[in-house]
């Protein structure tokens, strides 16, 4: 690299007093851009590859690691990789650059980039918007699926954070963290928040038992419990302002046997996890078999409250069917009816409610954006990134993308434990043989080919033959070499999702119809 060249870029940025829209070297990256009055740091984009460019004083610049370097008077100017060293040494200057709490943000929403190519595209959206963007959010199935780690993928946040200037504010999710093993390697890494699946905690078989069964199973439980849970809960009505929940017996019975555990175990994190830390607390007590009930809800926010623990955010499972990478399946209204008592409750203990798999539920959106209150929302989302990578290879490499659906086809069956979906089971996904290279993209249009393609990932990226991955280097090439497309796709959808969210539009259809032309361009 022409060091003399980049000097002279630096000259030219310090020249031009905040005003880089017509800088005569193509490959800075303007939005990147600090100046720090005589220091300047940015990204450089060469041949394809990214490089921080650091000129600073040279007594101060030495924890910083470069590829090649040179003095100019008092200052040193560095070109180094997108390095963790250097990105720790960058959030020693810029504050901003790492991730922070969600406390005081209204709205949040999680993106869960899981190629680590769409936090830029996804930075330029959330602009202006007013909500702020979770980056990071991986939990360790995941992590395993793609062959990355917590530093990998906050890194990739991390980076494309400075590299677009974005000073807002941004969160990294240790998501779906189970046990202290895993919340320990989200904190150490450096996420702002973990999300607390308590699976194991949960006793989903409670629900199963006859009203004899549930009342022995209560009934055995220490008398120092039953009575204090009788006392407070049995026969009770909580006023809530525009609504109230009640408790009866087995409302009682029920949500003690299956959520005193859980309680008891978020307890136990916060302690030892989330108050040191200074963590966002989100927990997750949508791991059951049915949805959660009023009382269910109201139990677990008490209890909470008992500890003086109040979450960031909570995520019940809500009435209905919220499958992965398609729309909600269920009675709209219905969810409507129920989503007005769940929030009330949130409000009432000081917390947001968090919808999990909230990609492409387009239908519930603008309900949620509506009847949220004071605290606001958050929507997490991942599959979405992966499915839009997919529309670019469809487009690109029609038939790479035919074979990525038969594989995928052929072997759903090793994901069916992950996952609650209908793609097969209903026997409307088109067979491999049905496709061409022709509709090859209406692979991305259908509920069922969608399910199974999204399901399928970690399949897909991790298949060898010979050593060898069979898919995922061709992948990547794909998204590398065709990354505004990729940014194209990645921005109409959301754009969709936050729409509805924000009043913006006001059904599926309308926001559709808006961005329509844009996906067909």
């Amino acid at each position: 690299m022409d060091l003399q060249t980049v000097l002279a870029d630096v000259k030219e940025i310090l020249a031009a007093d905040g005003q880089y829209d017509h800088l005569s070297d193509a490959q800075v990256y303007a939005p990147s851009i600090q100046v720090d009055r005589q220091n300047v740091y940015f990204i450089l984009h060469t041949d394809g590859q990214k490089q921080l460019v650091v000129f600073e004083d040279a007594r101060t610049v030495n924890d910083f690691e470069s590829n090649e370097s040179m003095t100019d008077g008092n200052q040193k100017l560095l070109v180094g990789d997108l390095s963790e060293n250097n990105w720790h040494a960058l959030t020693k200057r810029f504050a901003w650059v790492k991730p922070t709490s969600r406390h005081g943000y209204k709205y949040t929403f999680g993106l869960g980039d899981r190629l680590g190519l769409a936090s830029n595209a996804h930075l330029r959206l959330f602009k202006g918007r007013g909500i702020m963007p979770v980056l990071s959010q991986q939990s360790i199935r995941e992590l395993l699926l793609t062959n990355r780690t917590f530093t990998d993928v906050l890194l990739d946040a991390g980076w494309s954070v400075f590299e677009e200037g974005y000073t807002d504010g941004w969160g990294a999710d240790g998501d779906h963290v189970k046990n202290p093993h895993e919340v320990d390697y989200a904190v150490k890494t450096g996420c702002s928040m973990i999300t607390l699946d308590c699976t194991e905690k949960i006793h989903n078989e409670i629900a199963d038992l006859s009203d004899d069964e549930l009342d022995a199973k209560y009934n055995a439980l220490d008398a120092k419990y039953t009575t204090y849970f009788n006392d407070k809960y049995l026969n009770k009505t909580f006023d809530l302002g525009q609504t109230t929940v009640h408790f009866d017996k087995k409302d009682v019975e029920q949500s003690v046997l299956i959520f005193f555990d859980a309680v008891e175990y978020a307890t136990f994190i916060y302690h030892k996890f989330v108050v040191p830390f200074n963590l966002d607390f989100e927990i997750s007590m949508d791991e059951t078999i049915v949805p959660t009930t009023p009382a269910n809800h109201y139990f677990f926010g008490n209890e909470l409250a008992a500890r003086d623990i109040t979450p960031e955010t909570l995520a019940p499972k809500f009435y209905g069917e919220f499958q992965k990478a398609i729309d909600y399946i269920g009675d709209v209204k219905r969810f409507e009816r129920e989503y007005v008592v769940h929030e009330a409750i949130a409000e009432h203990f000081g917390y947001k409610l968090s919808i999990h798999s909230g990609s492409d539920k387009l239908s519930v959106y603008e309900i949620i954006g509506r009847l949220s209150k004071e605290h606001g929302w958050h929507v997490k989302t991942a599959g979405t990134n992966w499915l839009e990578a997919l529309r670019v290879v469809a487009h690109e490499d029609p038939k790479l993308m035919l074979d990525l659906y038969k594989f995928s086809y052929d072997n759903l069956d090793d994901v069916a434990s992950f996952y609650v979906f209908n793609a097969q089971s209903n026997g409307t996904a088109p067979k491999p043989a049905e496709i061409n290279e022709s509709n090859v993209m209406t692979l991305l249009e259908n509920d069922d080919t969608r399910q199974i393609l999204h399901t399928m990932y970690g399949s897909i990226l991790n298949a060898q033959k010979s050593y060898e991955y069979v898919y995922r280097d061709k992948i990547f090439k794909i998204l590398h070499d065709n990354q505004a497309e990729y940014d194209k796709y990645l921005n109409i959808h959301i754009a969709e999702h936050l729409d509805l969210l924000q009043g913006l539009a006001k059904t599926k259809a309308e926001v559709q119809a808006k961005y329509e032309p844009q996906i067909n361009a």
